[in-house]
C-alpha cells in the first residue's frame, strides 16, 4: 500500500530551485523530517517534475552522510562516488535484462553508460587507496565526466551533511564550488543540516556558503494534512477521532513527536497514556538538547513571561525552527509544559558523571549537558554503562556506529568523537577528569574526579 508524499509542496519549491540551477540548502532540527524529505525528492514522480520545470531531465543522487566512514575529504568523496555507482548501477540494470532487441542508439548509450560505470569504480578505487591530493582528482574526474556524458543535470543530495560540513577543510569547499562554477546549471548541490551553512563555518571561508545564499529554506511544521498523513503511514489509520486530535494537539506538527504519540497511541489510545508517554518526554528532550543556549533562554522566556518579554528577532529564529507557530506560541502545549518544568527544576548538586537514560540527560558535576549529538550522546550512555571499566575502541564502533562498520571506522574518527564529547563534559579537555584515555587500549569514564594531567597524543 502506498501514501501520499509529504510536504510535496516544499518538495516542489526546491526542485523549481534547483531545475534553475541553483542550489538549495534546507535546515531544522534533527527528526522534524529532513532525511524523509530529501530520500522522496528522487522519486520518479519528482524525476517528472523537475524535467517539466528545466526542460531537461535530472538525476538526483541521495547522499546519507552518516555512511561515511572517515571525517575527511576521502570520505567525503568516497561516499559521493559510491552513492553514484549505486544510482548509476540501478539505472542500468533494467536495460541489461531487456529481451528487446536492441537498437544502434541504444547500443551506443549502454556502451556509453558501461563505460562511465568502468570510469567511476575505477575512481573509486584510486580514492580508496591513493593519496589525500590523488583522492582529489579521481573525485573531480568523476564530477566531470558525469556532467559530460550523463546527458542529464546532476544533482548531489547531502543529507546529515553537519558534522561533516564542520569538519572538511576549506580546499575542499573551496573544490566544491570551483565544480559548480565549471559545471553551471549542470551540477547542483542540496544540502540538510540542523542549522544554515553560513554558521557553521568561521569567517573567511564561505565560499561554499554562498551558493546557498539566496535559497536556505527553514523546514518548520507539518501542515494538518501531512501531519494526518504522518499518522496513517504510521499505523494510526484505526485509532479513533479521539486520539487522532489528541496526537495532533500533541504533536503541533512536530515530524518526531508525531512518531512518538503515534506509536503510544497504538499501545493504548487513552489520552492520558499518550501525554504521559516517555518516548514523547524523550523526544522533548531531544529538541531541548538541540538548542544553543540563547533558544533555550528564548523558550523559558516565552512560556514564563509570554511574548511580551520576547525580542521579535529571537521569536523569528525560533519560528524558524518550527519552535514557535505563526501565532507565536510554542507549537506544542506538550513541549511548552516540559519547558515549563527545565525551567523550575533545581540544579542538581551531585558530583560526577550521570547519565538518565529513561530521559535521556546528561549530567556533569550538577550540571546538564545540553547538546550532544546523537554520536556523542551514543559514546556517552556506552561509557557510562561501563563506568569505572575500560571500553575498548571494537566496543565504541559496535555500539556507535554498528558491528557493520567495525573495519571501517579508523582511529582518528574515534578520537575525534571522543575529543568533540570530551569538550563538552568536560572544564578542560586538555586536562580531563572523567573521560580518560587508557592509552593503546581505548577510553574509560571515571564515576568520581580524578587528578587532571595533561592529555598528550590522543585526544
Amino acid at each position: 500500500m502506498s501514501f501520499p508524499p509529504i510536504r510535496q509542496a516544499q518538495a516542489e519549491t526546491i526542485l523549481r530551485i534547483v531545475a534553475r540551477g541553483e542550489c538549495c540548502g534546507i535546515f531544522g532540527l534533527s527528526n522534524t523530517g529532513k532525511s524523509p524529505l530529501l530520500r522522496a525528492l528522487p522519486a520518479s514522480e519528482n524525476l517528472a517534475l523537475y524535467s517539466q520545470y528545466a526542460g531537461a531531465p535530472g538525476m538526483l543522487v541521495y547522499i546519507d552522510c552518516n555512511r561515511v566512514v572517515e571525517l575527511s575529504a576521502t570520505g567525503f568523496y568516497e561516499i559521493v562516488v559510491r552513492s553514484l555507482l549505486e544510482v548509476l548501477e540501478v539505472e542500468e540494470a533494467p536495460a541489461a535484462t531487456s529481451l528487446e532487441a536492441p537498437r544502434p542508439e541504444t547500443e551506443a548509450a549502454a556502451a556509453q553508460a558501461a563505460e562511465l560505470l568502468h570510469h567511476l569504480h575505477e575512481q573509486h578505487n584510486r580514492i580508496t587507496s591513493a593519496s589525500a591530493f590523488q583522492a582529489s582528482l579521481a573525485f573531480n574526474s568523476v564530477i566531470s565526466e558525469c556532467c559530460r556524458q550523463l546527458r542529464q543535470d546532476l544533482v548531489l543530495l547531502f543529507d546529515e551533511f553537519d558534522e561533516l560540513y564542520t569538519a572538511l577543510e576549506g580546499r575542499t569547499l573551496l573544490n566544491l564550488r570551483a565544480l559548480k562554477d565549471n559545471f553551471t546549471h549542470r551540477l547542483v548541490y542540496i544540502t540538510a543540516t540542523v542549522r544554515p551553512l553560513s554558521e557553521s563555518r568561521t569567517p573567511g571561508e564561505e565560499e561554499f556558503a554562498e551558493l546557498f545564499a539566496a535559497h536556505t529554506l527553514p523546514l518548520g511544521l507539518l501542515s494538518l494534512p501531512d501531519a494526518e498523513r504522518v499518522i496513517e503511514n504510521l499505523g494510526g489509520a484505526n485509532l479513533g477521532q479521539e486520539a487522532t486530535k489528541t496526537i495532533l494537539r500533541l504533536s503541533g506538527g512536530h515530524f518526531g513527536l508525531l512518531g512518538a504519540l503515534t506509536q503510544a497511541a497504538r499501545r493504548s489510545p487513552h489520552a492520558e497514556r499518550i501525554t504521559s508517554d516517555a518516548n514523547a518526554r524523550a523526544e522533548c528532550l531531544k529538541i531541548w538538547n538541540q538548542l544553543r543556549a540563547e533558544d533555550q533562554a528564548a523558550l523559558t522566556t516565552l512560556v514564563t513571561e509570554a511574548d511580551d518579554g520576547l525580542p521579535p528577532h529571537d521569536r523569528d529564529r525560533l519560528r524558524a525552527f518550527g519552535l514557535v507557530s505563526e501565532t507565536g506560541e510554542i507549537f506544542s502545549e506538550l513541549f511548552a509544559n516540559f519547558v515549563r518544568r527545565q525551567s523550575a527544576m533545581p540544579a542538581q548538586a551531585a558530583v560526577g558523571v550521570l547519565v538518565d537514560e529513561d530521559a535521556g540527560e546528561v549530567w556533569v558535576d550538577g550540571s546538564k549537558v545540553t547538546i550532544l549529538t546523537d554520536l556523542e550522546y551514543r559514546l556517552m550512555r556506552l561509557l557510562y554503562q561501563r563506568l569505572d571499566r575500560l571500553t575498548t575502541k571494537d566496543m565504541i564502533v559496535e555500539a556507535v556506529w554498528g558491528g557493520a562498520y567495525l573495519d571501517k571506522v579508523d582511529d582518528a574518527r574515534i578520537e575525534k568523537l571522543v575529543s568533540r564529547l570530551r569538550a563538552k563534559v568536560e572544564p578542560d579537555p586538555a586536562r580531563p577528569r572523567y573521560l580518560l584515555t587508557q592509552r593503546g587500549r581505548g577510553y574509560k569514564l571515571s564515576s568520581r574526579p580524578v587528578e587532571s594531567k595533561l592529555e598528550e597524543g590522543e585526544a
